[in-house]
Protein backbone atom coordinates (compact mmCIF):
# COMPACT_ATOMS: atom_id res chain seq x y z
CA UNK A 1 0.00 0.00 0.00
CA UNK A 2 2.62 1.92 0.74
CA UNK A 3 4.11 1.78 -2.57
CA UNK A 4 0.46 2.55 -4.40
CA UNK A 5 0.45 5.58 -2.31
CA UNK A 6 3.98 7.59 -2.87
CA UNK A 7 4.12 6.56 -6.41
CA UNK A 8 0.76 8.46 -7.66
CA UNK A 9 1.71 11.25 -5.11
CA UNK A 10 0.95 14.16 -7.34
CA UNK A 11 2.66 13.14 -10.38
CA UNK A 12 0.19 12.04 -13.00
CA UNK A 13 1.58 8.45 -13.36
CA UNK A 14 -0.51 5.70 -12.85
CA UNK A 15 -0.01 2.36 -10.79
CA UNK A 16 -0.68 -0.74 -13.24
CA UNK A 17 -1.46 -3.15 -10.57
CA UNK A 18 -2.58 -7.12 -11.44
CA UNK A 19 -3.48 -9.34 -8.55
CA UNK A 20 -3.12 -12.84 -9.27
CA UNK A 21 -5.05 -16.14 -8.08
CA UNK A 22 -4.04 -19.74 -8.49
CA UNK A 23 -6.15 -22.59 -8.81
CA UNK A 24 -5.41 -25.12 -5.85
CA UNK A 25 -2.23 -23.95 -5.88
CA UNK A 26 -1.11 -26.06 -2.98
CA UNK A 27 -2.23 -29.38 -4.61
CA UNK A 28 -0.52 -28.85 -8.21
CA UNK A 29 3.08 -28.08 -6.95
CA UNK A 30 5.70 -30.20 -9.38
CA UNK A 31 7.74 -32.43 -6.82
CA UNK A 32 10.69 -32.73 -9.41
CA UNK A 33 10.45 -28.77 -10.01
CA UNK A 34 10.04 -28.47 -6.32
CA UNK A 35 13.07 -30.37 -5.56
CA UNK A 36 15.40 -28.26 -7.59
CA UNK A 37 14.71 -25.34 -5.78
CA UNK A 38 15.24 -27.00 -2.46
CA UNK A 39 19.03 -28.37 -3.69
CA UNK A 40 19.82 -24.38 -4.42
CA UNK A 41 19.27 -23.47 -0.97
CA UNK A 42 21.77 -24.17 1.69
CA UNK A 43 19.48 -27.06 3.70
CA UNK A 44 21.03 -30.10 4.85
CA UNK A 45 20.72 -33.13 2.76
CA UNK A 46 18.83 -35.28 5.28
CA UNK A 47 16.35 -33.00 5.53
CA UNK A 48 15.98 -32.70 1.59
CA UNK A 49 15.43 -36.39 1.67
CA UNK A 50 13.16 -35.85 4.99
CA UNK A 51 10.72 -33.31 2.85
CA UNK A 52 10.84 -35.81 -0.17
CA UNK A 53 9.56 -38.33 2.12
CA UNK A 54 6.82 -36.47 3.29
CA UNK A 55 5.14 -35.56 0.23
CA UNK A 56 5.76 -38.76 -1.81
CA UNK A 57 3.29 -41.94 -1.80
CA UNK A 58 0.94 -39.67 -0.35
CA UNK A 59 -2.57 -41.38 -0.98
CA UNK A 60 -6.00 -39.96 -0.40
CA UNK A 61 -9.68 -40.91 -0.55
CA UNK A 62 -13.17 -39.45 -0.62
CA UNK A 63 -15.40 -40.30 2.08
CA UNK A 64 -19.22 -40.03 0.38
CA UNK A 65 -21.33 -41.55 3.38
CA UNK A 66 -20.28 -43.52 7.30
CA UNK A 67 -19.62 -46.93 5.54
CA UNK A 68 -18.83 -45.90 1.68
CA UNK A 69 -15.32 -44.43 0.62
CA UNK A 70 -13.83 -44.36 -2.74
CA UNK A 71 -10.41 -46.47 -3.72
CA UNK A 72 -7.45 -45.55 -2.43
CA UNK A 73 -5.59 -43.28 -4.81
CA UNK A 74 -1.79 -41.46 -4.68
CA UNK A 75 -1.09 -38.27 -4.73
CA UNK A 76 1.22 -37.38 -7.41
CA UNK A 77 2.08 -33.96 -6.51
CA UNK A 78 1.39 -30.90 -4.61
CA UNK A 79 1.95 -30.31 -1.20
CA UNK A 80 -0.43 -30.59 1.91
CA UNK A 81 -2.34 -27.99 2.92
CA UNK A 82 -3.22 -27.31 6.95
CA UNK A 83 0.55 -27.83 7.77
CA UNK A 84 3.52 -25.66 8.98
CA UNK A 85 5.28 -27.16 5.79
CA UNK A 86 2.97 -26.51 2.80
CA UNK A 87 3.19 -22.15 3.03
CA UNK A 88 7.05 -22.89 3.30
CA UNK A 89 7.73 -25.41 0.38
CA UNK A 90 5.09 -23.13 -1.52
CA UNK A 91 7.60 -19.78 -0.86
CA UNK A 92 10.52 -22.05 -1.90
CA UNK A 93 8.40 -22.75 -4.98
CA UNK A 94 7.73 -18.77 -5.78
CA UNK A 95 10.34 -17.40 -3.67
CA UNK A 96 12.98 -16.62 -6.92
CA UNK A 97 10.55 -14.93 -8.75
CA UNK A 98 11.66 -11.80 -10.56
CA UNK A 99 9.72 -9.61 -13.88
CA UNK A 100 12.11 -6.83 -15.03
CA UNK A 101 11.19 -3.46 -14.31
CA UNK A 102 7.97 -5.01 -12.07
CA UNK A 103 7.40 -5.08 -8.09
CA UNK A 104 6.69 -8.33 -7.27
CA UNK A 105 4.96 -8.98 -4.14
CA UNK A 106 4.54 -12.55 -3.15
CA UNK A 107 2.85 -14.50 -0.22
CA UNK A 108 2.57 -17.87 -0.14
CA UNK A 109 -0.05 -18.14 -3.15
CA UNK A 110 -1.08 -14.81 -3.50
CA UNK A 111 0.89 -13.09 -6.29
CA UNK A 112 0.91 -9.37 -6.57
CA UNK A 113 2.61 -7.43 -9.41
CA UNK A 114 2.84 -3.77 -10.23
CA UNK A 115 4.17 -1.50 -12.59
CA UNK A 116 4.13 2.88 -12.41
CA UNK A 117 3.48 4.04 -15.76
CA UNK A 118 4.73 7.55 -15.85
CA UNK A 119 2.33 10.50 -17.82
CA UNK A 120 2.26 9.55 -21.35
CA UNK A 121 4.72 6.50 -21.64
CA UNK A 122 3.02 2.91 -22.39
CA UNK A 123 2.56 -0.08 -20.07
CA UNK A 124 4.57 -3.26 -20.11
CA UNK A 125 2.58 -5.28 -17.66
CA UNK A 126 1.29 -7.24 -20.18
CA UNK A 127 4.89 -8.30 -21.54
CA UNK A 128 5.25 -9.00 -17.51
CA UNK A 129 1.92 -11.14 -16.94
CA UNK A 130 2.92 -13.34 -20.62
CA UNK A 131 6.81 -13.91 -18.95
CA UNK A 132 4.66 -14.50 -15.26
CA UNK A 133 3.42 -17.73 -17.28
CA UNK A 134 5.67 -18.92 -18.93
CA UNK A 135 8.04 -19.29 -15.90
CA UNK A 136 8.87 -23.21 -14.98
CA UNK A 137 6.97 -23.45 -11.72
CA UNK A 138 3.69 -22.54 -13.27
CA UNK A 139 3.37 -24.93 -15.92
CA UNK A 140 1.53 -27.54 -13.78
CA UNK A 141 -0.33 -24.42 -12.20
CA UNK A 142 -3.06 -22.48 -13.76
CA UNK A 143 -4.32 -18.96 -13.06
CA UNK A 144 -7.77 -18.33 -12.14
CA UNK A 145 -8.63 -15.61 -14.49
CA UNK A 146 -12.35 -15.29 -12.60
CA UNK A 147 -10.00 -13.98 -9.41
CA UNK A 148 -7.78 -12.34 -11.26
CA UNK A 149 -7.90 -8.51 -10.91
CA UNK A 150 -6.82 -5.34 -12.37
CA UNK A 151 -6.62 -2.17 -11.18
CA UNK A 152 -5.58 1.26 -12.24
CA UNK A 153 -4.76 4.00 -9.60
CA UNK A 154 -4.29 7.20 -11.41
CA UNK A 155 -5.39 10.97 -9.93
CA UNK A 156 -3.91 12.95 -12.92
CA UNK A 157 -6.32 15.41 -14.41
CA UNK A 158 -7.12 12.94 -17.50
CA UNK A 159 -6.68 9.10 -17.00
CA UNK A 160 -4.84 6.93 -19.42
CA UNK A 161 -5.18 5.06 -22.16
CA UNK A 162 -4.25 1.88 -21.20
CA UNK A 163 -5.00 -1.71 -23.08
CA UNK A 164 -6.38 -4.25 -20.35
CA UNK A 165 -4.16 -6.77 -19.22
CA UNK A 166 -5.45 -10.19 -20.58
CA UNK A 167 -4.93 -13.76 -19.75
CA UNK A 168 -6.27 -16.59 -21.49
CA UNK A 169 -7.87 -13.63 -24.25
CA UNK A 170 -9.91 -13.06 -20.84
CA UNK A 171 -9.38 -9.14 -19.41
CA UNK A 172 -10.44 -8.49 -15.65
CA UNK A 173 -10.58 -4.80 -14.98
CA UNK A 174 -12.06 -4.01 -11.84
CA UNK A 175 -12.43 -0.91 -9.49
CA UNK A 176 -11.22 -2.68 -6.66
CA UNK A 177 -10.01 -5.92 -5.32
CA UNK A 178 -9.03 -8.02 -1.98
CA UNK A 179 -5.09 -8.66 -1.49
CA UNK A 180 -4.23 -10.03 1.97
CA UNK A 181 -7.43 -9.97 3.54
CA UNK A 182 -7.80 -5.60 1.97
CA UNK A 183 -10.22 -4.58 -0.42
CA UNK A 184 -8.18 -1.91 -2.20
CA UNK A 185 -9.81 0.62 -4.55
CA UNK A 186 -8.75 2.45 -7.64
CA UNK A 187 -9.19 5.56 -5.54
CA UNK A 188 -7.22 4.11 -2.39
CA UNK A 189 -10.05 5.14 -0.15
CA UNK A 190 -11.03 2.71 2.49
CA UNK A 191 -15.01 2.94 1.75
CA UNK A 192 -15.19 -0.53 0.22
CA UNK A 193 -13.07 -2.34 2.54
CA UNK A 194 -15.25 -0.76 5.52
CA UNK A 195 -18.05 -1.57 4.51
CA UNK A 196 -16.76 -5.25 4.09
CA UNK A 197 -15.38 -5.34 7.38
CA UNK A 198 -19.10 -3.97 8.94
CA UNK A 199 -20.94 -6.78 6.94
CA UNK A 200 -18.24 -9.65 8.22
CA UNK A 201 -18.99 -8.31 11.51
CA UNK A 202 -22.63 -8.69 11.66
CA UNK A 203 -22.95 -12.26 11.51
CA UNK A 204 -21.18 -12.45 15.06
CA UNK A 205 -22.87 -9.76 16.07
CA UNK A 206 -26.55 -11.06 16.08
CA UNK A 207 -24.72 -14.63 18.12
CA UNK A 208 -23.93 -11.88 20.62
CA UNK A 209 -27.59 -11.09 20.71
CA UNK A 210 -28.62 -15.02 20.78
CA UNK A 211 -26.25 -15.23 23.67
CA UNK A 212 -26.94 -12.65 25.25
CA UNK A 213 -31.03 -14.00 25.27
CA UNK A 214 -29.87 -17.55 26.33
CA UNK A 215 -28.60 -15.56 29.85
CA UNK A 216 -24.69 -16.14 29.33
CA UNK A 217 -22.78 -14.05 31.41
CA UNK A 218 -21.35 -10.78 30.82
CA UNK A 219 -17.83 -11.56 31.33
CA UNK A 220 -18.35 -14.38 28.78
CA UNK A 221 -20.16 -12.27 26.29
CA UNK A 222 -16.91 -9.91 26.31
CA UNK A 223 -15.04 -12.71 25.79
CA UNK A 224 -16.87 -13.80 22.38
CA UNK A 225 -16.54 -9.97 21.59
CA UNK A 226 -13.16 -9.66 21.76
CA UNK A 227 -12.35 -13.17 19.99
CA UNK A 228 -14.83 -13.33 16.73
CA UNK A 229 -15.80 -9.70 16.78
CA UNK A 230 -13.29 -7.38 17.53
CA UNK A 231 -10.62 -9.52 15.84
CA UNK A 232 -12.66 -8.73 12.26
CA UNK A 233 -12.68 -4.91 12.52
CA UNK A 234 -8.87 -4.88 13.82
CA UNK A 235 -7.34 -6.82 11.14
CA UNK A 236 -4.41 -4.90 9.57
CA UNK A 237 -5.68 -1.82 10.97
CA UNK A 238 -2.37 0.10 11.22
CA UNK A 239 -2.95 0.19 7.03
CA UNK A 240 -5.90 1.95 6.99
CA UNK A 241 -6.04 3.65 10.32
CA UNK A 242 -4.91 7.11 10.24
CA UNK A 243 -6.23 7.47 6.72
CA UNK A 244 -10.03 6.94 7.55
CA UNK A 245 -12.03 9.77 7.87
CA UNK A 246 -14.58 10.87 10.83
CA UNK A 247 -17.48 9.21 8.94
CA UNK A 248 -15.46 5.79 8.53
CA UNK A 249 -14.35 5.38 11.72
CA UNK A 250 -17.39 6.11 12.95
CA UNK A 251 -19.02 3.68 10.95
CA UNK A 252 -16.08 0.68 12.28
CA UNK A 253 -17.37 1.04 15.72
CA UNK A 254 -19.35 -1.58 15.72
CA UNK A 255 -18.43 -1.82 19.50
CA UNK A 256 -21.23 0.54 20.38
CA UNK A 257 -23.94 -1.96 19.45
CA UNK A 258 -21.79 -5.08 21.22
CA UNK A 259 -21.76 -2.86 24.56
CA UNK A 260 -25.54 -2.06 24.27
CA UNK A 261 -26.31 -6.18 23.72
CA UNK A 262 -24.19 -6.75 26.69
CA UNK A 263 -24.83 -4.08 29.06
CA UNK A 264 -28.21 -2.96 27.82
CA UNK A 265 -28.74 -0.10 31.09
CA UNK A 266 -25.46 1.53 30.28
CA UNK A 267 -24.21 4.56 28.35
CA UNK A 268 -21.24 3.43 26.31
CA UNK A 269 -18.57 5.23 28.49
CA UNK A 270 -19.85 3.28 31.59
CA UNK A 271 -19.81 0.03 29.01
CA UNK A 272 -16.19 0.60 28.31
CA UNK A 273 -15.04 1.07 32.37
CA UNK A 274 -17.50 -1.78 33.15
CA UNK A 275 -15.91 -4.02 30.78
CA UNK A 276 -12.04 -2.89 30.63
CA UNK A 277 -12.30 -1.77 26.89
CA UNK A 278 -10.70 1.08 25.04
CA UNK A 279 -12.71 2.61 21.98
CA UNK A 280 -11.72 0.90 18.19
CA UNK A 281 -10.35 4.28 17.52
CA UNK A 282 -8.06 4.48 20.88
CA UNK A 283 -7.31 0.33 20.03
CA UNK A 284 -6.43 1.26 16.68
CA UNK A 285 -4.26 4.16 17.34
CA UNK A 286 -2.15 2.34 20.15
CA UNK A 287 -1.89 -0.84 17.62
CA UNK A 288 -0.29 1.17 14.87
CA UNK A 289 2.06 2.97 17.59
CA UNK A 290 3.00 -0.13 18.71
CA UNK A 291 3.63 -1.44 15.12
CA UNK A 292 5.52 1.48 13.85
CA UNK A 293 7.72 1.28 16.87
CA UNK A 294 8.66 -2.32 15.96
CA UNK A 295 9.83 -1.70 12.69
CA UNK A 296 11.33 1.36 13.96
CA UNK A 297 13.66 -0.11 16.34
CA UNK A 298 14.13 -3.61 13.90
CA UNK A 299 16.49 -3.29 11.49
CA UNK A 300 15.95 -6.29 10.18
CA UNK A 301 12.00 -6.18 10.04
CA UNK A 302 11.17 -6.11 6.27
CA UNK A 303 9.21 -2.68 6.37
CA UNK A 304 12.28 -1.07 7.88
CA UNK A 305 13.52 -0.31 4.31
CA UNK A 306 10.50 2.23 4.00
CA UNK A 307 11.90 4.54 6.54
CA UNK A 308 13.66 7.61 5.64
CA UNK A 309 17.30 7.93 6.89
CA UNK A 310 17.81 9.75 9.73
CA UNK A 311 18.18 12.99 10.38
CA UNK A 312 22.71 13.72 11.16
CA UNK A 313 23.39 17.34 11.91
CA UNK A 314 26.15 19.21 13.57
CA UNK A 315 24.40 20.89 15.56
CA UNK A 316 21.65 20.46 18.14
CA UNK A 317 18.28 21.97 17.17
CA UNK A 318 15.19 22.38 19.21
CA UNK A 319 12.86 20.53 17.04
CA UNK A 320 15.12 17.83 15.85
CA UNK A 321 13.59 14.50 14.49
CA UNK A 322 14.52 11.34 13.79
CA UNK A 323 13.98 11.06 10.26
CA UNK A 324 13.89 13.54 7.37
CA UNK A 325 10.51 14.34 6.55
CA UNK A 326 9.66 12.83 3.28
CA UNK A 327 7.86 15.07 0.64
CA UNK A 328 4.33 14.73 0.35
CA UNK A 329 2.48 16.46 -2.64
CA UNK A 330 -1.03 14.92 -1.03
CA UNK A 331 -2.78 14.55 2.27
CA UNK A 332 -3.59 11.63 0.65
CA UNK A 333 -0.21 10.72 1.08
CA UNK A 334 0.75 11.70 4.00
CA UNK A 335 -2.15 10.04 5.40
CA UNK A 336 -0.36 6.68 5.04
CA UNK A 337 1.20 4.77 7.91
CA UNK A 338 4.82 4.75 7.69
CA UNK A 339 4.37 8.40 6.09
CA UNK A 340 1.75 9.70 8.83
CA UNK A 341 3.99 7.98 12.03
CA UNK A 342 7.27 10.11 10.45
CA UNK A 343 5.60 13.17 10.68
CA UNK A 344 4.37 12.74 14.34
CA UNK A 345 7.62 11.44 15.53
Amino acid sequence: MHKLYVSTDGNGATNHVVLFDFCKAFDLINHHILLEKLLTYDIPGQVVCWILDFLTFRRQRTKHAIDCSSEWHYVPAGVPQGTKLGPWLFLIMVNDLEIMGMDVWKFVDDLTMSEVVQKGLPSHIQEAVDSLSRQPFLHDLQLNVIKCKELRICFGKTSPTLDPVKVNGRSFVVSSGKNLGLNVSNDLKWNVHIAALVKKASSPLFSLKQLKRSAVAPSELILFYVTCIRSILDYACPVFHRALPSYLSDDLERQKRAMKVIYPLLSYTAALKESGLSTLHERREVISLKTFAGIKEDKSHKLHELLPKNTTGRYSIRNNRPFNLPKCKTERCRSTFIISHIFSQ
